[in-house]
């Protein structure tokens, strides 16, 4: 869920509006390289739904410690978190495949370092620097993909078909969540080494198949010498859009532990997959709806109306009785959050100059994990004290906390000067 823009220059704020609905998705998936880059970018990016959970299926296995499990999977988070900005601000002054390659080689030399120290006598604190170098390779993808859209339509003077670039990969984003805790609880069945050599063998693939198309590269550009050295989190307003996706990444996790909670206070635990699977589908197609529309609206009106749709959405999770009727819900739950991040990954257009745009979409995957890791945290002590209903309003005051940061800083989301 956790885990994936439009140009609007006017920052003024007006009625939100949408002309009649542009043409969908087929002309943007015909442009030159589309198809092979964002299906290199799935395949290569599903491990990041798939690490978390296999390690602590790993863990548990080799050494029966959930304690243990728990902080292995947390190394991994702080990992995703603090990885992906370095090694996306080293894409942006080399270049995709100079650093995806060997990215990709650290990753891969983590994933069986973690599965053979799991299983032999090693101290249990060598698992954590390894588990937090698997996301190495994994945590550059989205980022990587969404600046070959921004790139090859930019140049092909197709600049407001962006937006509905950003839309397709934030559902792919949702089929990355659904289907990689599938797969590798599906490999666990056998093994739980399993699992994490099949999200090794998706990470390689997708990798070497996304940098093997160098014709939809963007191109290292040249940095002004007033910003060398200079984060694309020190821009203008990206401070305050990371930390508004903090607010939501901890919404996510709290959602997803609130979730099984409640369904195993009810004596359903697998209802609590297909609860989460409806969250993930109405994201979806919200997503594929928001982006076959042109938005006429000022972004950062229309951000702060996604993040109050993401806490209404909320309520009735808060009034369900039971799991049959709490599926509505969740589906209404997951309306907002696609057009959350769509609108989120689009002020990076806005925001950072393009020689930093990569690491800066980075730095809102970082925003949503270190949230993400955080309502984990949060959800589950609530849970455990309280209750799975109480624990949902952890996620609504998440979710009303990050729709205020956005409307008291709305001044600092406007466009970058020139």
């Amino acid at each position: 869920m956790v885990t994936t823009g439009t140009r609007c220059r006017m920052v003024r704020v007006s009625a939100p509006s949408a002309v009649a609905p542009a043409r969908g998705y087929g002309p943007l998936l015909r442009t030159p390289g589309a198809k092979a880059f964002s299906a290199a970018a799935l395949l290569g990016r599903m491990p990041i739904a798939m690490l978390g959970i296999g390690t602590v299926l790993l863990v548990e296995d080799r050494r029966g410690s959930y304690a243990l499990a728990g902080l292995v999977s947390a190394a991994y988070a702080v990992g995703l978190a603090a990885l992906g900005p370095l090694g996306s601000r080293l894409v942006d002054r080399r270049g995709q495949r100079a650093v995806l390659l060997p990215a990709l080689a650290v990753s891969a030399t983590a994933v069986v370092a973690v599965v053979l120290l799991a299983g032999s006598g090693a101290p249990a604190w060598t698992l954590l620097p390894a588990a937090a170098l698997t996301s190495l390779a994994p945590s550059q993808l989205g980022s990587c993909v969404r600046g070959r859209w921004s790139a090859v339509l930019t140049a092909a003077g197709r600049a407001p078909e962006v937006q509905r670039a950003y839309a397709w990969e934030a559902v792919v984003d949702e089929v990355v969540f659904v289907l990689g805790p599938l797969l590798v609880v599906l490999g666990a069945i056998v093994d739980p080494a399993v699992g994490l050599g099949l999200a090794l063998v998706l990470s390689t693939t997708g990798t070497l198949w996304l940098v093997s198309q160098r014709a939809s590269e963007p191109p290292v550009l040249t940095v002004a010498a007033d910003r060398r050295g200079r984060s694309a989190l020190q821009e203008r307003g990206m401070l305050l859009l990371v930390s508004s996706l903090v607010c939501v990444g901890t919404l996510f996790g709290t959602v997803e532990v609130s979730m099984i909670a409640f369904a195993e206070e009810r004596g359903s635990t697998s209802g609590a997959g297909v609860l989460l699977a409806l969250v993930a589908l109405g994201s979806a197609l919200a997503g594929l709806a928001y982006g076959a529309l042109h938005w006429t609206s000022p972004l950062p009106r229309r951000y702060a109306l996604s993040l109050a749709g993401l806490a209404l959405g909320l309520v009735p999770l808060l009034l369900a009785p039971s799991v049959p009727l709490m599926a509505p819900a969740a589906l209404l739950a997951g309306i907002a959050i696609s057009p959350t991040l769509i609108a989120a990954f689009a002020f990076v257009d806005e925001l950072v100059p393009p020689s930093s745009r990569t690491e800066g979409f980075s730095w809102l995957n970082s925003g949503l994990a270190t949230g993400v890791a955080l309502g984990f945290a949060g959800s589950g002590a609530v849970a455990d004290a309280a209750g799975a209903r109480e624990a949902f309003l952890l996620a609504l005051g998440a979710a009303a906390l990050g729709t205020l940061v956005v409307v008291l800083g709305r001044a600092r989301l406007s466009p970058r000067p020139g």
